[in-house]
């Protein structure tokens, strides 16, 4: 009961949570797709129930851990090993490299190792691991989910644990891949318009109603009933906000939040003594509030103008708040900062060179044989359209330009044992990171594994943003560029 007052209106998708999944592996399927669109519950049910029962053994990967097969199937043996770690006390006679786990024939022999230490359980125990937004991962291969399906049945049923993967999958075109393989799927519909308000009422009212920059406006104007006061001013702010904005959100509860927090703080500034009791007239007040989201593409006069404010640095606190209001930034971890130099010097310098600039036995060669030819180049590369490059040179470059003292900066899920940088799960998760967000892209744009030898990729950024990014880990990209051409 307590479940299902934290998860209103998915009361049938929680009774049938309940029936499929379960501690015993006599007693729940091999697998167990979970299907809807987005911002219907799925991941929030999936949480609650897992937070409700104790008992079951899991774990979740996102969809931006989700890059190729390789890390795919490292990131489930270092959640699943410290999952088994941290919930039995059992101590394993051997311990087991995850990052072994290169590709799905060797995780499956991963686990099956890795399960056989824990052999002197008493009960038998379901692992599930939860797949969240399967089908976002931008180059998905349609033959990656058989993998996972396949997984259980390459196992022996003789071990104390048995692996569940349990997919949420958002595409229905997706899911029609594998119509023909009976797998059991809890769908969850959208929610109506009545749900969506309930939803959004069930989490933002108290919120809203028990603000301290509300309270102590209302309490300047009543000593009495403050909390009622509050309570009204709330809802009655969020169904303004349901109203003008719904045939922009849709039936969607997360942009409708969104759009709730980010309008709170204005239209609070907007109560008096005149209309903190009328809400048609704190409505007129906030009249332009409600007109736009606030999210359109700026005019160009003020782009440019912005642009000059992000760019030019200032003393003045005006303009530099006036710059952050209006532009977005991204923080990038160092390993992306060096990835993403090392892509831009891979699409810039011409492959001739990399043994002389970036191999660090250059000093072993002479002559032309060290450098290619003698004559400089007429253009500076960074001039030009950026080349094509192979992921394998630029993992190569920036394995060169990465420096050991900060490997030990690295993901918390990441088990390292040598001080040395290796190629591993967390690289390709932060070439990931950086594929969505564009900064470097593929040249072709189609359901395929793109981390594939095949792939070409070029860097997506123009030399003042690559500079600005090689300034903040104090790496000199510009003598990189210095004497190669005329």
């Amino acid at each position: 009961m307590q479940l299902r007052s934290a998860i209103i209106h998915r009361d049938e998708q929680l009774k049938l949570l309940n029936c499929f999944i379960h501690d015993d592996p006599t007693l729940s399927p091999p697998n167990l797709i979970i299907h809807g669109p987005r911002s219907s519950g799925k991941t929030s049910s999936l949480k609650h129930y897992f937070s409700s029962h104790t008992e079951l053994q899991h774990c979740w990967i996102n969809a931006i851990e989700m890059v190729t097969g390789k890390p795919f199937a490292q990131h489930i043996a270092v959640k699943v090993s410290r999952l088994l770690r941290e919930s039995f006390p059992i101590q394993p006679r051997t311990e087991y490299d995850p990052l072994s786990a290169e590709d799905f024939s060797l995780l499956v022999k991963f686990l099956y190792n890795l399960f056989s230490e824990y052999e002197t359980l008493e009960k038998r125990h379901c692992v599930y691991v939860i797949l969240d937004n399967f089908d976002q991962i931008e180059e998905l291969d349609v033959e990656l989910l058989p993998k996972f399906l396949k997984i259980d049945e390459l196992l022996p049923k003789f071990l104390k644990l048995e692996i569940r993967f349990v997919p949420i999958i958002q595409s229905t075109s997706f899911l029609h891949h594998y119509s023909t393989y009976n797998i059991p799927t809890i769908v969850f519909p959208r929610y109506n318009l009545p749900e969506t308000r309930d939803i959004v009422h069930y989490v933002k009212d108290v919120e809203l109603s028990t603000c301290s920059q509300l309270v102590s406006k209302v309490e300047g104007y009543e000593t009495e009933e403050i909390s009622r006061l509050c309570l009204i001013i709330s809802k009655s702010y969020i169904d303004l906000i349901i109203e003008s904005f719904h045939s922009y959100s849709g039936n969607d509860p997360v942009l409708l939040m969104e759009l709730v927090d980010a309008k709170w703080s204005q239209y609070i500034n907007a109560i008096d003594e005149t209309n903190y009791k009328d809400t048609p007239a704190l409505y007129r007040a906030n009249l332009e509030l409600f007109r736009r989201t606030g999210d359109t593409f700026l005019e160009q006069d003020d782009e440019e103008d912005t642009t000059s404010l992000a760019t030019v640095k200032s003393d003045t606190g005006p303009a530099s708040s006036a710059a952050q209001n209006k532009t977005t930034t991204y923080g990038l971890c160092t390993m992306s900062k060096y990835l993403l130099i090392a892509a831009y010097l891979t699409s810039y310098l011409n492959p001739r060179f990399d043994s002389k600039v970036f191999s660090k036995k250059s000093h072993l060669r002479a002559g032309r044989s060290a450098y290619g030819r003698r004559n400089k180049m007429d253009t500076n590369p960074r001039y030009l359209q950026p080349s094509l490059f192979s992921l394998e040179r630029m993992l190569a470059i920036f394995q060169s330009i990465y420096p050991v003292t900060v490997t030990n900066e690295v993901h918390p899920d990441f088990i390292q044992k040598d001080q040395h940088m290796r190629a591993n799960v967390e690289v390709y998760e932060n070439l990931a990171e950086l594929n969505s967000l564009k900064l470097i892209t593929s040249a072709i744009n189609k359901s395929v594994d793109y981390l594939h030898e095949k792939i070409k990729w070029k860097v997506n950024v123009p030399w003042e943003i690559i500079i600005e990014v090689a300034n903040t880990v104090d790496f000199d990209i510009a003598e990189y560029f210095s004497d190669i051409h005329e």
